[in-house]
């Protein structure tokens, strides 16, 4: 039985199980993976959803492409529609002891030191903020740049208003993009005026001699900043292979170049144009990289530090191997030479170890410096008390990230009473508070003990620092935001409030008539569900990915709901699911799928957890979609090495699809007949059925990339869209990233719609329910807009951020179109006015004009568009009195609708345009006339 099932909420917001648990895997999931293999397949999958390996400089150029393009305006606006945020800022409720409220995953932090007010947070993919009164209200200072990932953060010591933003994050987790390189913030504590990409072009031999030009910073995330203490111009950056991941995937194919080398850059000119950014590559380690000449080595730099008053003194932590002259602590005491030169002080004792340095200077006293590292598998504190030349192991700080070191470290020191190392106060943090592993540590014997107090925070540690200004003053960052301390660690608080938008969601669904309820999925946060009010709660733990919500639901109360948790071949495969809201807290949701073993049989809220028992070597991804097919209810298809479908809302659940190893990736059925079904895998294969058959044919014409989203035109089951992952590198038709699906009832026909569309992951997709033509695609780097069936495509709307977006769904009856973002909330964007296509044409010369005794009547009908989103006409008679037949009076007959009438397409009729065809009536003895008719837009009939 699970924790939440054998306690009460008012226990369980007392105890400290909460901050124990990381937050990533329910609780009562824990027993079934450990959390190193959770992020390696959160790391598989997230890349492919990214669509590595491709070439690093086509999502820069995507998004160049579209920063300087207009948009398309809604009709009859003159400008754009703006996108809401709709948070949660915050989730209220978070995974923490007390339930108080979080954020997303935070990054770094950066406190000026003449005014410890003003603090800069960066995150994970929300961007950066700014707080001019401790973290009391947060602004975002970051939203127009090319990209809202974070890794580090510096300000100049010299001119506290310079501000340094290294992009792309540095974790080691597969959710860590890759940046664009750094940027530049004047004025940072008022206007905060960007300057960048700063990506200079380093000019080098290769290993063959070779020339090569490539900007250094093309494909990598930035580990680390430091300004030289008298000059902001010069600056060192360490950069690792943050697209990397936990999963170990080759970035981009592994290529250098278009690839930057890894390692550590000196840059000058850094307070000039962005253009005039001179760089050098520093040669670190000895090994033979081969990668240039002179051999300057190519490993992930995770940590810089130097002596503040000796810029010659410098520290570098090499993420590599054993072998000596390879991974580990390397120092040099000329760093500001033309050509530092470097020793390996500590050969790190695992490969992969990743650290973080914190340190200080006494007075006159050498250089104290601690490295908390990813040593020993579990952790290991090391410190130097001669500037870095030797070092001793703290061993009350052994094992204190416990295996998850790769993703959570986090240290700071502050100097004690007298001069000697052994009364330092430092604190550490890892994943989980439990000796040894720790969240919140403190010694204040200079590690000889440490004490942790933690309650309050939440897990996976990426920062700790000390106000510098005010050794009482603490902050805390993690995958729940930032937290505070105003005595020294003892107790924390919150900073996360509704100017901190950063929750990373995964997925989400609307109500099918509620304008505001919601829920989805998010990364260490849960699900959560947004209710008629608009209002915000966490209703189950862990990662959350896909939602779903019956679409016959009447109110906000009794309905179905349905969601995701991690997936795992041979482990777990299935969803959550409750039949009222009144359940959706943690621990009520009953587990349902295919996979389960003994996880808990006993009851839900609703009811015991089920299984199909299907084989358990069925293929899956780590978020494995869902989808919803009409009926009442609606039945329930969840894919993973084959297509399972329910009747029953999951209690049973039998395949309807052949099986292979390549593990489905996304599933639609078309809302006007179940019979309908089209799913894309991993590797690019499309399969689909219109009888509902076992097994399903297989869609070819389209290339092979990962399949993003699979989408029925809602009006048309016969027409649907395919969504696709990765990079092309070319903007050919037939390297499309949306492609449209025709006449799939008969022989289908494919065609790529890319025009106006960037080389980029397409995610998400949506068609307007009310005009097919309105197609809106869901990228790596925002919303783009068709409003003539995928012909032309734009970036819709204005406000939203570079970010990526991992769903879209319109709700139809308010009309407004949600978006999860995967690094800042929710958003919505009401929807261009709903298509009058009757309106929009006029009809012109249909009247009867016949003798009494003439049978057929033939009159030349013309149809004039009058302007509007719709360019496609197809006119339609809806009835006809009895008597009478339609035949198209140009030689050909009457296509008939799908309820029985007849109509005629026209085809394209541009605004202002016209077209004229005949119609021909035909009468069997003298009835009279009569008949309705309309104009439908001729793509979705």
């Amino acid at each position: 039985m699970s924790l939440l099932k054998s306690v009460t909420w008012l226990a369980l917001a007392a105890c400290l199980c909460l901050a124990q648990d990381d937050a990533d895997i329910p609780p009562k999931f824990k027993t079934l993976i450990d959390e190193a293999t959770y992020q390696q397949l959160l790391s598989q999958h997230l890349n492919l959803l990214r669509g590595l390996p491709a070439d690093p400089n086509l999502r820069l150029t995507a998004i160049q492409q579209m920063l300087r393009r207009p948009g398309i305006a809604a009709a009859g606006n003159a400008g754009q529609p703006a996108w809401t945020a709709i948070g949660p800022a915050p989730i209220p409720n978070g995974q923490v002891t007390g339930f108080i409220a979080v954020s997303g995953r935070t990054t770094s932090l950066a406190i000026d030191p003449t005014n410890s007010n003003i603090l800069y947070l960066g995150t994970a993919q929300g961007g950066v903020y700014r707080s001019t009164n401790g973290g009391t209200n947060w602004t975002p200072i970051f939203d127009t740049a090319s990209t809202s990932a974070i890794g580090a953060l510096a300000l100049a010591p010299s001119d506290h208003t310079i501000l340094y933003i290294g992009t792309g994050e540095s974790n080691g987790s597969g959710d860590s993009y890759a940046g664009v390189g750094l940027y530049r913030v004047n004025n940072a504590d008022t206007t905060a005026t960007l300057v960048g990409p700063i990506n200079p072009v380093r000019n080098y031999n290769n290993g063959s001699g070779n020339p090569v030009s490539n900007p250094a910073f093309n494909g990598r995330s930035i580990s680390s900043i430091i300004v030289n203490p008298t000059d902001p111009s010069i600056l060192y950056v360490g950069t690792a292979g943050g697209v990397i991941g936990i999963g170990g995937e080759n970035p981009f194919g592994g290529t250098i170049p278009p690839l930057g080398m890894r390692g550590l850059y000196r840059l000058t000119n850094s307070t000039g144009p962005a253009a005039g950014v001179a760089v050098q590559k520093v040669g670190v380690i000895t090994l033979n990289s081969g990668f240039d000449l002179p051999n300057t080595g190519n490993r992930n730099v995770d940590s810089l530090i130097i002596d503040p008053t000796n810029p010659d003194i410098m520290l570098v932590w090499i993420n590599g191997t054993t072998t000596a002259g390879d991974g580990g602590l390397w120092r040099t005491i000329n760093a500001t030479a033309a050509t530092p030169t470097f020793t390996q002080v500590v050969v790190t004792t695992n490969s992969g170890a990743r650290a973080i340095f914190a340190g200080y200077k006494e007075g006159a006293n050498p250089l104290v410096v601690y490295a908390a590292s990813g040593e020993a598998t579990n952790g290991r504190l090391r410190y130097s008390v001669d500037a870095g030349a030797t070092w001793n192991t703290l061993a009350a700080g052994g094992g204190f990230c416990g295996g998850q070191c790769f993703y959570n470290i986090g240290i700071d020191v502050l100097p004690g009473p007298t001069t000697a190392q052994a009364d330092d106060i430092i604190v550490l943090g890892g994943n989980t508070p439990g000796a040894p592993t720790r969240l919140f540590a403190k010694s204040i014997n200079g590690g000889t003990t440490f004490t942790e107090s933690s309650a309050g925070l939440h897990a996976d540690t990426h920062f700790i620092r000390f106000d510098p200004t005010n050794s009482s003053v603490v902050y805390h960052g993690d995958d729940g935001g930032i937290f505070k301390s105003i005595n020294a660690g003892t107790t924390w608080a919150t900073l996360s409030n509704s100017q901190l938008n950063s929750v990373q969601f995964s997925g989400l669904a609307v109500h099918p008539t509620d304008a505001k309820w919601s829920i989805g999925g998010t990364q260490d946060n849960g699900t959560n569900m947004r209710d008629a009010a608009g209002n915000w709660n966490r209703v189950d733990f862990g990662d959350g990915g896909y939602a779903l919500v019956d679409r016959n639901a009447t109110d906000t109360t009794n309905m179905t709901l349905y969601h995701t948790y991690f997936n795992q071949t041979n482990n777990l495969m299935g969803f959550g699911r409750i039949l009222s809201t009144v359940c959706a807290s943690d621990g009520k949701w009953a587990f349902k799928g295919i996979y389960g073993g003994a996880v808990d049989t006993t009851p839900n809220c609703d009811s015991s957890d089920t299984f199909n028992g299907i084989a358990i070597t069925d293929s899956v991804l780590f978020y494995a979609p869902m989808e919803l097919g009409p009926g009442t209810p609606n039945t329930i298809y969840f894919g993973a090495g084959a297509l399972y479908r329910s009747t029953d809302k999951g209690d049973t659940m039998p395949a309807v699809s052949q099986r292979t190893t390549s593990p489905i990736s996304s599933i639609s059925v078309s809302p006007q007949d179940d019979n309908y079904r089209l799913f894309g895998r991993a590797d690019g294969s499309l399969w689909y059925t219109t009888t509902g058959a076992n097994p399903l044919t297989q869609l070819t014409g389209i290339p092979a990339k990962f399949v993003g989203r699979v989408k029925f035109d809602p009006r048309d089951k016969t027409t649907a869209y395919v969504a696709l992952g990765g990079y092309f590198g070319g903007t050919s038709t037939a390297q499309s990233h949306v492609w449209k699906v025709t006449n799939l009832n008969t022989t289908p026909v494919v065609a790529g719609i890319n025009t106006g569309l960037p080389d980029v992951p397409v995610n998400a997709f949506a068609v307007d329910p009310a005009n097919s033509n309105a197609l809106f695609a869901g990228t790596d780097i925002g919303v783009f807009y068709s409003a003539d069936g995928g012909a032309n495509w734009s970036p819709f709307g204005t406000g939203l951020p570079v970010v990526t977006i991992f769903g879209a769904e319109i709700q139809p009856t308010s009309r407004i179109l949600r978006v999860a973002t995967h690094g800042r909330g929710m958003w919505e964007i009401a929807l261009p006015t709903a298509v009058n296509v009757t309106a929009q044409f006029t009809v012109s010369n249909f009247a009867p004009s016949f003798n009494r005794g003439t049978s057929t009547w033939t009159q030349a009908v013309t149809l004039t568009n009058n302007g509007g989103l719709v360019n496609n006409a197809a006119f339609v008679l809806d009835s006809l009195n009895a008597g009478w037949t339609l035949t198209n009076g140009d030689g050909t007959t009457a296509a008939t609708t799908p309820t029985g009438s007849p109509y005629k397409i026209i085809g394209t009729i541009n605004a202002g345009g016209t077209v004229t065809f005949q119609l021909t009536f035909t009468r069997a003895g003298t009835p009279a006339f009569g008949y309705t008719a309309r104009v439908l837009d001729g793509t979705s009939r």
